[in-house]
């Protein structure tokens, strides 16, 4: 038995050095933006780690990795999955990979959020703030991006003054600091996101700029959250009537998107519809049609027939082709909006990219 126990370990040590050689492509790929490479290797990290057993201390952290880039995929069904095999094998854990425990669960909350889920995403984020303020204490960064988070969730469910409050204090655990970083980044967005839902856009304007700036620093001028805050911009640029200056961030953020993510992306859809209203706005009602009809077919076959975003897909295009004066088409789309509200009790909700950073263990955050 003691003779066998050193080739054991040097397996152990092989497995963990292959783990972390792939993990260490998946991270170059997905800063370069080759999202479908680095889930490759990242696939490839967790085989090798599953060689270990259950109880493999990488395992969870590959797991959660892997449901990162499933995130940024737009697999949120996969990322899902990988997420909640992590917790349960950090659960098993114990206190000891606590911390670990909460980013899984803060990842969690941004996949939720992404799908308009604010009941389950407020769970995991509440659930990660637990966590964190046991482990970490109540003045860690940390601290303020699940405090941004919550924020962004009572923002979704109409409550203002608790949003502003939990950004208030997450700004006030982020003063201190003297660098801009992934915490920085991830509050200040929404904290844009606020004003922009308070309309107040003149407040919004120099923070989404100089979120853009942040994450082209801190993530290339073509990682598709660059795209991201593009979209945002522009989309602030629209609403206040700054037509030429939206149409050129809308474009580039597409070129962004469809070259990194490709044109079934949920990111890159929003941004379809985001330039469909811009053009709408304008009267341009035969160059807005299509770009709401290819919108609203790659929704419906990526999330469903009655997926809330679905149906606002489907409000939108009803609403432009009456406009149109194409109303038996526009009546058809609205009887089938009615019968889905009827089944299922949905409220009206768009999508909204999701504040992202790193992939890395103790930066995953969605």
């Amino acid at each position: 038995m003691t003779a066998d126990l050193p080739v054991r370990d040097a397996q152990s040590e092989l497995r963990d050095a292959t783990c972390q050689y792939l993990n260490d492509l998946a991270e170059g790929a997905f800063y370069l933006g080759c999202l479908d490479q680095a889930a490759l290797a990242m696939e490839k990290a967790v085989a090798e780690a599953e060689q270990g057993g259950p109880n493999n201390p990488v395992l969870p952290d590959m797991l959660n990795r892997l449901g990162t880039l499933y995130y940024y995929q737009g697999k949120y069904h996969d990322a899902e999955s990988q997420f909640r095999r992590a917790v349960t094998l950090l659960e098993k854990a114990g206190r000891e990979k606590a911390v670990d425990l909460g980013q899984v669960f803060y990842n969690l909350g941004g996949l939720y959020k992404s799908q308009g889920k604010c009941a389950e995403a407020e769970l995991a984020y509440k659930r990660a703030l637990e966590i964190w303020t046991e482990e970490l204490g109540p003045d860690h960064p940390d601290i303020a991006l699940v405090l941004s988070s919550l924020g962004e969730i009572a923002m979704k469910l109409g409550r203002m003054p608790e949003a502003f409050y939990g950004l208030q204090r997450a700004l006030r655990l982020l003063s201190a600091r003297k660098v801009e970083d992934w915490n920085t980044l991830a509050v200040l967005q929404t904290l844009a996101r606020f004003y922009v839902a308070q309309e107040r856009l003149s407040e919004a304007e120099p923070i989404l700029w100089r979120v853009l700036e942040l994450r082209k620093a801190l993530q290339g001028d073509e990682h598709p959250k660059v795209a991201v805050a593009l979209t945002e911009i522009a989309t602030m640029y629209r609403k206040q009537g700054k037509f030429a200056s939206a149409e050129p961030l809308f474009r580039l953020a597409l070129s962004i998107q469809e070259k990194v993510l490709g044109p079934k992306h949920p990111d890159f859809l929003h941004t379809v519809t985001e330039l469909a209203e811009l053009y709408r706005a304008q009267g341009q009602y035969s160059q807005a049609e299509p770009l709401l009809r290819l919108a609203l077919a790659a929704f419906e076959e990526a999330l469903g027939s009655e997926h809330p975003q679905v149906v606002a897909r489907l409000e939108d295009y009803a609403g432009i082709l009456r406009t149109m004066r194409r109303v038996p088409e526009a009546e058809t789309l609205e009887a089938r909006v009615r019968s889905i509200r009827t089944k299922r009790g949905i409220v009206r909700s768009s999508p909204t990219p999701e504040p992202n950073t790193s992939m890395s263990v103790r930066a995953a955050n969605i």
